[in-house]
């Protein structure tokens, strides 16, 4: 793998992580070191960072706080 490929994996560990999670990621930056877009993508997917995840995440929060609401409502 080149040399600024490593080092900035070195600068993002959770880059890092993804690429010990899943070593196709290491191959296949070596051969395109192109592909570390595709690699920042997959870490948001992987760490619940899309426009969707938040959006569901917030969702949820929104519903929990509405049923506590609810449960000190009806004491």
């Amino acid at each position: 793998m080149r040399k600024e490929i490593i080092q900035y994996l070195d600068q993002r560990p959770d880059l890092k992580f993804i690429i010990r999670e899943q070593p196709h990621w290491y191959r296949k930056l070596s051969r395109n070191p192109a592909s570390i877009q595709e690699l920042e993508e997959e870490a948001k997917t992987f760490y619940g960072q899309t426009f969707g995840q938040r959006v569901d995440r917030l969702n949820g929060q929104i519903e929990s706080f509405s049923k506590l609401l609810q449960l000190f409502a009806k004491q």
